[in-house]
């Protein structure tokens, strides 16, 4: 069962300001046919406004990140 799921919000590892809210995670890439998961930015920067569109492998979206002190983290987290 996919972690990404529609309507939810997410932290992304980097930074706690980084919230993200899960369009849909049923989309497909159009070369591989590998699902992917849309997700829409909650926040601001200089170069890109609030509510950008992302696109990410679903796979990605759902894994890990290893730190620099070795910590393993989920990339994204639901909150």
């Amino acid at each position: 069962m996919s972690k990404a799921i529609a309507g939810r919000r997410y932290r992304h590892y980097k930074k706690d300001t980084m919230i993200y809210t899960v369009v849909t995670a049923d989309a497909l890439d159009c070369e591989t046919v590998e699902p992917v998961v849309v997700y829409r930015s909650e926040y601001e920067t200089p170069d890109h406004p609030k509510g950008t569109l992302w696109v990410r492998n679903r796979n990605d979206f759902e894994s890990e990140v290893t730190l620099a002190d070795g910590t393993v983290v989920d990339r994204f987290t639901e909150i």
